[in-house]
């Protein structure tokens, strides 16, 4: 068949060509290595030990609130992680911060307890000190603190009493919460295994995907330089639907790809230690996906764009785009950047292959393999219907 034909002397003559064993199968691994080892660092999971945060507590309020306030600190769940010694004034709290004998600071106002009873609203001064840990540690206990004052504060408010005998009995509140709720709680883990992907996983999966991309922008150059050539006229010439010619090109190429594919899963996992997961079949599936989506995406700009460098600049510019808003280059922190990248084609491509690693069940691997699949058709479809209207053809 005419098809198959062109699709064989597609492979053979991109495997002549240097350039695209270099980007397509060097380029990547080359760059998996780099970042996956640069950025060890990053990706490591490690529990932390937190020593007793050292704690100056100038205490002014001498209303009802001071004994719940007193039986707070003293609890045993509290001790676990505050070390407070009581201080006089603001200034000396300030001293022994900058000295180093304390490592936070609070500092409660003399009408605490008044702004309570009174339904208002009632704060305290924290002066932190130089470790982001401890201020974060010292913090949230004292929430544990707040949060039970705000809730008694709100039901007086609702039942319209101004006693604050209930706030009196404010101590160890962590300790109560987990006694009260342990049975309604289980603790498990949503993987089969218990374990973090290492950033050698992470940029696998990135860069294959990136890559994935790129091979499209290599297909949208090899069917343009058809028509640059002038043998694209030839080709019409002879009898052979054009459809046929497209279609050859574009899976010759695919081959390519699934090649590529291949190479750098089978090369990752033998010299990296990538742990691509065992389900080789759903991760073909996923980058077969990717794969389609790529050359859609090459037929839509190959013939909406009819100059070789403003294909480069179209898919460079969206491939580094999605790249980055994946979290390709670097995970990204929740926000309005992560949202974005939420309708990505890199950001399901690359959530696929981590569920995969992980050993996620299989419903969240289905989900995800999913929302994939349908936009890679949709761009099929998109693609087909710019091909229906443009053609292949000088």
């Amino acid at each position: 068949m005419p098809i198959w034909t062109i699709a064989k002397y597609e492979i053979i003559r991109k495997l002549r060509t240097r350039y695209v064993l270099l980007i397509q199968f060097l380029m990547p691994l080359l760059l998996i290595f780099i970042l996956g080892s640069a950025l060890s660092g990053v990706f490591k999971v490690e529990d932390k030990v937190l020593n007793p945060v050292k704690v100056d507590i100038v205490q002014s309020d001498s209303g009802a609130l001071r004994e719940g306030f007193q039986s707070f600190i003293a609890s045993s769940e509290t001790l676990n992680h505050l070390q407070t010694h009581v201080i006089s004034t603001r200034e000396d709290a300030i001293q022994r911060l900058k000295e180093g004998e304390s490592e936070f600071a609070v500092i409660i106002p003399s009408d605490f307890s008044a702004q309570v009873k009174a339904g208002k609203a009632a704060q305290w001064e924290m002066i932190l000190g130089h470790d982001y840990m401890k201020n974060l540690t010292a913090q949230m206990v004292f929430r544990t603190y707040f949060d039970k004052v705000n809730q008694i504060q709100a039901i007086q408010i609702i039942a319209r009493t101004s006693s604050l005998e209930p706030l009196k009995q404010v101590e160890d509140v962590s300790s109560q919460h987990a006694a009260a709720s342990s049975s309604l709680v289980h603790v498990g883990q949503l993987a089969a295994s218990n374990s973090n992907y290492t950033a050698m996983q992470y940029y696998a999966a990135s860069i294959l995907v990136m890559f994935l991309l790129y091979s499209g922008m290599i297909t949208a150059f090899s069917l343009q330089n058809e028509k640059v050539n002038h043998t694209l006229s030839r080709l019409n010439g002879m009898p052979v639907h054009e459809y046929q010619i497209l279609l050859g090109k574009i899976i010759g190429n695919m081959f390519l790809s699934i090649g590529q594919v291949a190479v750098i899963i089978g090369a990752t996992k033998l010299f990296y230690g990538v742990d691509w997961g065992s389900q080789f079949l759903t991760l073909f599936l996923i980058c077969l996906c990717m794969i389609l989506a790529s050359m859609s995406l090459a037929i839509v700009v190959m013939l909406l764009f009819k100059s070789d460098s403003m294909i480069a600049v179209i898919f460079q510019t969206g491939i580094m785009i999605m790249t980055f808003l994946s979290g390709g280059f670097t995970p990204l922190p929740d926000g309005v950047l992560k949202q974005v990248g939420s309708y990505t084609l890199n950001y399901w491509g690359m959530q696929s292959m981590f569920q995969l690693m992980l050993g996620s069940e299989t419903t969240i691997i289905a989900h995800h393999v999913l929302i994939l699949g349908c936009m890679a058709i949709g761009l099929s479809l998109i693609a087909f219907l710019v091909y229906r209207k443009g053609g292949y053809h000088e």
